[in-house]
């Protein structure tokens, strides 16, 4: 009898030991898992994935050139469905054999083609000290007024996307994208440099003055020659828009090329 009582507990204690280890092995893969730009290597028909903690990726894929105006980039949002799985909208459903601190190893299915598989092999590429204003800032902004105009319904709509590898994504209300580089200017993390290029000359970039940021905010001053924009985004909540654009709202405030325009 003893003996079967220590049998009887031993093996509740591997039971309990054996659900604690698959607990943890289903807290794994999360956003902040992932959430990082990964840079390709060798040769695929993609250059780098990029996740984010507010539920997007950005997919670029390879061109024949480099130019930034060449490139092609996909953009939406992504779920973790289990331990290995996260799907992605519009584009496919990825199957991870690998993730850790600097590399990632998965599979793709695309949705136009799932019986095709690719198999990416990825480097975690480095990313910019964390400080309070970069975690706040690095997140999908949507644009919800201009000079405190709301822009609602018209061609000024759009959303950014800022990531801690030094990238941001502006998509446009006719669903184009143009993917830029921006860092902070100095140690005050007050006023924010960005570049269109792909190697950007930071001596020679352009800049705008961080106003207010927080949660719930972010307000941009860009200064012009001849006038002054003021940008105001809260976080994204849904990257679709149903809105349709009156020809009469088709009136583009950001005229000008700057942080939001290429």
């Amino acid at each position: 009898m003893k003996n079967l009582k220590q049998i009887l507990v031993a093996i509740l204690v591997l039971t309990s030991i054996y659900s604690c280890k698959k607990d943890e092995q289903k807290d794994t893969l999360s956003k902040e898992t992932i959430s990082a730009k990964w840079v390709v290597g060798g040769t695929t028909d993609y250059d780098s994935f990029e996740f984010n903690k507010s539920g997007n990726y950005i997919v670029v894929k390879n061109t024949t050139t480099k130019s930034t105006n060449d490139q092609i980039i996909l953009f939406g949002t992504y779920e973790i469905i289990d331990n290995k799985t996260i799907v992605l909208s519009d584009f496919g459903t990825l199957i991870l054999s690998k993730v850790d601190e600097n590399s990632i190893s998965f599979s793709i299915k695309l949705t136009s083609n799932p019986n095709n598989e690719i198999i990416i092999n990825a480097s975690k590429q480095e990313e910019m000290g964390s400080t309070t204003k970069t975690e706040l800032l690095c997140r999908t902004w949507e644009l919800v007024s201009l000079n405190g105009e709301n822009v609602a319904g018209t061609v000024d709509e759009g959303t950014v996307l800022f990531s801690k590898a030094g990238t941001y994504l502006v998509t446009w209300y006719n669903g184009e994208s143009g993917l830029a580089q921006w860092k902070w200017k100095d140690a005050t993390e007050i006023k924010l440099l960005y570049s269109w290029e792909e190697t950007p000359v930071w001596a020679e970039a352009n800049f705008v003055e961080i106003i207010e940021l927080t949660n719930s905010t972010l307000k941009i001053l860009e200064k012009f020659d001849d006038e002054d924009l003021l940008y105001v985004l809260k976080p994204l909540v849904n990257t679709k828009s149903s809105t349709i654009k009156s020809s009469i709202e088709l009136n583009q405030k950001i005229s000008k090329k700057g942080l939001l325009k290429k």
